[in-house]
């Protein structure tokens, strides 16, 4: 049997090679329906065969891939080429609770013979689903969230041998959680182990000791070891005690590339514009959008460090603390509405006339906001505004229900329905393909550069019908000052850089030379930024 070193060698050939193929497979079906309703040739792209040589090839192994590339494809055809060795293997995969469907349909979409079980609802479903994932015969998969592992963990205790698949494993990356336990357990159990996230790192590389803790315990030997190994770090006493704990505060280009070096025979990940030559070009734009005077004025007071949030008799001082000042100054700058104050919105204004004219009126698009709060104004609006057209916009807030929210993606990706828009936040954005739109517009921005790139790969996928694709940002100004909007881009790019220099290029933009990255949190760079801003309006 070769050795895992020669399995390596071997990949690394496959790495460079565009002219691999796989023989027919069984369960894998030669044909498949699009979204466009058309009938589609199944055929696996080069580097999309490249994945799945991997994961057959190693007994574990993270699949980090951009957004849109077709991890859950590539996942899909391993498994259907390891059920030809190994018919009665079953699988357990653990996603985000929206995205559990979404695994079904594509097995149903790209399968054939296979049984699959979801898991959901009160206890009694719960164990019948788990019945019926043991009674079933040949090869058999379980579908479920993070979270049920943790809840129903007797159900899954026994369980041997079997192969373990994490999507968007950054779910399990802080080793201190339930959900780290429990997936590290079920590791321990399985003889196959496969993750698949296209964010590895959202913010520092503690996040991928976290994840490679679960995926391949013995790649780093301690939490202490790596941070001494990986990391920038200075011991900081606790308070009352003689006991001290490492503080990170940033990686210099050694520690990026020794771990870029010990996790590549267990990761592959290409970024987007290196091997899907077909998928859309990305463009990004900034529009700068001026405040109220209203607007003006409760920014500052955000600022201040004390906020009346509310009118009249339901007004109230609120003092602002380091995230309360971020959600706030948000929410000003998005509109005055969102802390109960009366006002008008630039912004929204700007927005209702990107969609209603010029070049984007009749396109689909997605706007996304961090506020459900905003996509209740918004939703309304635009539906008013065109009541000649059915459903002109629809949304995905993380609130609907699993029917709802598969229909207004349903809608959305129909070339001939007349829904023309989708909102989603945050905690309605994964596990939604929405190749039909032409743009997505950033009403706000995420605070994580992971969770960005995340938003942009529902719309850069395998399918889209474009040729370019624009990601447009709504940046609200002060009088020539910067506000959060600013403030946030800057961050954003801060943390792309630590993204990029450590799983490659995301994005096509050049860098070069020695390097030292910041780990200091999101929430406490933009805090700086604000503070700082508060100070100069001051002085």
């Amino acid at each position: 049997m070769a050795t895992e070193k020669e399995i390596y060698e071997k990949l690394l050939g496959y790495r460079q090679r565009k002219d691999l193929t796989l023989k027919p497979c069984s369960r894998l079906r030669t044909s498949f329906i699009g979204y466009d309703g058309k009938e589609h040739a199944l055929q696996l792209r080069y580097y999309q065969v490249q994945a799945v040589l991997h994961l057959l090839a190693m007994q574990r192994f993270l699949l980090g891939d951009d957004c849109g590339l077709g991890k859950t494809l590539m996942s899909i055809s391993a498994l259907c080429y390891l059920w030809e060795k190994r018919p009665e293997e079953r699988v357990i995969i653990l996603t985000d609770k929206s995205a559990v469907s979404q695994w079904k349909a594509e097995f149903e979409k790209f399968t054939t013979g296979v049984t699959v079980v979801t898991v959901d609802g009160p206890p009694e479903k719960r164990k019948k689903a788990y019945a019926e994932f043991l009674e079933a015969t040949g090869p058999s998969v379980l579908v479920t969230n993070y979270r049920k592992p943790v809840i129903d963990f007797e159900h899954f205790q026994s369980l041997k041998g079997f192969t373990f698949i994490t999507d968007e494993a950054t779910a399990y990356k802080n080793p201190k959680t339930q959900t780290h336990q429990a997936c590290r357990y079920l590791s321990n159990q399985a003889s196959r182990v496969w993750a698949l996230t296209a964010t590895l790192i959202k913010n520092n590389l503690l996040e991928g000791f976290g994840i490679y803790r679960v995926l391949v315990p013995k790649l780093f030997p301690s939490k202490k070891y790596f941070i001494e190994n990986y990391t920038i770090f200075y011991m900081q006493k606790v308070p009352g005690t003689r006991r001290k704990v490492p503080i990170i505060t940033g990686y210099k280009k050694r520690h990026i590339d020794s771990f870029k070096e010990k996790i590549d025979p267990y990761f592959i990940g290409r970024p987007k514009f290196e091997v899907a030559s077909e998928l859309p070009t990305l463009t990004t734009k900034h529009i700068t959008i001026g405040l109220t005077r209203a607007q003006s004025l409760l920014y500052e007071e955000a600022l201040s460090g004390i906020l009346q949030v509310g009118e009249g008799e339901t007004a109230e001082d609120r003092e602002v603390t380091m995230l309360t000042s971020l959600i706030y100054c948000q929410q000003i700058v998005n509109h005055p509405s969102l802390i109960e104050r009366e006002g008008k919105s630039t912004k929204l204004e700007k927005l209702l006339d990107l969609l209603s004219e010029g070049d984007l009126s009749d396109e689909k698009i997605i706007v996304f906001t961090r506020f459900k709060k905003m996509v209740n104004i918004i939703v309304p609006l635009l539906n008013e505004d065109h009541k000649d057209k059915k459903r002109y916009c629809v949304r995905v807030t993380g609130d609907e229900k699993e029917a709802q929210r598969h229909e207004a993606m349903g809608l959305f990706q129909d070339p001939k329905s007349d829904t023309r828009v989708i909102m989603i936040t945050m905690a309605g954005a994964s596990a939604i393909n929405l190749q039909a739109a032409k743009a997505i517009i950033f009403y706000d921005s995420p605070w994580s550069a992971g969770d960005y790139l995340q938003i942009l790969g529902r719309m850069i996928r395998i399918g889209s019908i474009h040729d370019m694709v624009y990601a447009i940002h709504l940046i609200a100004q002060d009088d020539g000052k910067p506000t959060i909007d600013g403030r946030t881009q800057n961050v954003l790019l801060s943390k792309m850089d630590l993204i990029e220099k450590v799983l490659g290029k995301k994005l096509k933009t050049e860098s070069e030379g020695d390097y030292e990255v910041s780990a200091e949190n999101d929430i406490v760079d933009l805090f700086k930024l604000l503070s700082q801003d508060a100070r100069k309006r001051v002085s």
